[in-house]
């Protein structure tokens, strides 16, 4: 099972037929001619345009950025791995595509991840290599191999590019396509972009912002990072602290309406602070101090002048293309509705906020209420698991709201007030 590479359109690159690397990793890489269409864009009324023309510039830099980024969304899904120029990710080299089409031993994923990014991983060595021998031996690098010919038949027509590829200004990277993940997550979406609109709406923001979880978590409730972030909004513990309760028996960065309040506060704070939506949203990658030194160095607000000239060592590839993720993934989820490709599942259970005026624990709340352990960890995930647990008797701070069936919002709230007015004749 060999994966194929292709030479896909796009706004900078046309097919050029396929070429063998057996050189590379003997039989394991195979170049060959995919040519993969590129998305219909949905239409968008005037209006809309024309308000986020306003709130989200989307200057020539971010413009491309967007294109390749949308390809990623909406085109090509997890089986492949596109390589790109890493300072202009539009312009597309390749993509490898680890899927056997067809046949007896016709899968979805021939090989295991583990294998597909150790391949990766060699190839994209290989074609900095290559990058790397224009830069010294110029048009004669063509001499090596296949990945040197196929560098040469993307630059070549153009002059400028030329000169970049043999002056060592081509750094290449990698990335998987995201298409069926992104798919999956804007059904899952559904439960929860209606109340995280009317959330925004109340804090007098753009509700589009709401489609930033797609960037960081894909909508995905359990989504853990390396270095600690938690929840679809992906917030650090010592951040989200700030707006919620993020402690040892509860994390709320893990329940997404109360996550998304803390989200429309923080954005927020940053647009007030950085004085534009493209810099407030820069800076929930990069840090809203970051994002005011950049503009302060450059004396502008203008994304794509940040972009294209600021130099800082955390501001790398992610934080120079967050804003045009964001935006790419707005459009692909748009898009996605007007094509009619996300259904609406079965309707979520109809709950209830309760909050709670004094500490009570898990225990109490499950003797003197209707309440079940299920249901209460099914519509409070930011209960820690250890809370339902071993810490089922150690009290919920005060002021805690949990969710509850909306069909048993009266009778829990009878049941606490009765515990409140027992403790109260007791003392």
């Amino acid at each position: 099972m060999t994966p194929r590479l292709n030479n896909p359109p796009s706004t900078s690159l046309r097919p050029r037929g396929y070429r063998r690397a057996n050189q590379l990793l003997g039989a394991a890489v195979l170049l060959c001619a995919f040519a993969v269409p590129l998305p219909a864009r949905a239409a968008i009324s005037p209006s809309i345009l024309a308000a986020e023309d306003r709130l989200f510039p989307r200057p020539d830099v971010v413009r491309k950025q967007v294109r390749f980024w949308e390809k990623i969304f909406f085109t090509y899904p997890a089986t492949t791995v596109i390589v790109h120029e890493s300072t202009d990710p539009d312009r597309i080299i390749d993509v490898i595509d680890y899927r056997v089409p067809s046949g007896p031993h016709a899968t979805k994923l021939p090989v295991t991840r583990k294998m597909r990014e150790a391949v990766t991983v060699r190839y994209l060595l290989r074609y900095n290599k290559a990058a790397d021998r224009f830069a010294k031996e110029q048009a004669e690098a063509v001499r090596y191999g296949p990945i040197e010919q196929r560098l040469f038949d993307v630059y070549h027509s153009d002059a400028v590019l030329l000169q970049k590829l043999y002056t060592g200004q081509i750094r290449l990277r990698a990335q998987t396509g995201l298409a069926d993940d992104f798919l999956s997550a804007a059904k899952s979406a559904q439960a929860y972009l209606p109340y995280m609109e009317q959330i925004f709406s109340q804090y007098e923001i753009p509700k589009r912002l709401t489609r930033l979880p797609f960037v960081e978590s894909m909508f995905n409730l359990k989504a853990r990072s390396k270095v600690g972030a938690s929840g679809i909004w992906q917030f650090m513990p010592g951040t989200a602290r700030n707006y919620i309760f993020v402690n040892k028996l509860v994390d709320e960065r893990n329940a997404p309406e109360k996550a998304t309040r803390a989200a429309a506060q923080f954005l927020l704070g940053n647009y007030q602070e950085l004085g534009s939506w493209p810099l407030a949203i820069t800076a929930y990658n990069h840090g809203k101090e970051g994002m005011a030194r950049a503009s302060r160095q450059l004396a502008t607000l203008d994304i794509g002048r940040i972009i294209e000239n600021y130099s800082a060592p955390s501001f790398g590839f992610a934080s120079r293309n967050f804003y045009a993720e964001f935006l790419a993934a707005s459009n692909v989820y748009q898009r996605l509705v007007r094509l009619h490709r996300i259904t609406s599942d079965d309707a979520p259970v109809a709950t209830a906020n309760i909050l709670l005026k004094t500490p009570i624990s898990v225990a109490q709340l499950l003797a003197h209420t209707p309440l079940k352990k299920q249901q209460l960890q099914d519509l409070n995930p930011c209960l820690l698991p250890t809370t339902l647990t071993t810490h089922i008797d150690r009290p919920l701070p005060a002021f805690y709201e949990i969710k509850v069936p909306v069909n048993q919002a009266g009778a829990i709230r009878t049941a606490l007030q009765l515990l409140d007015t027992n403790r109260y004749a007791k003392k």
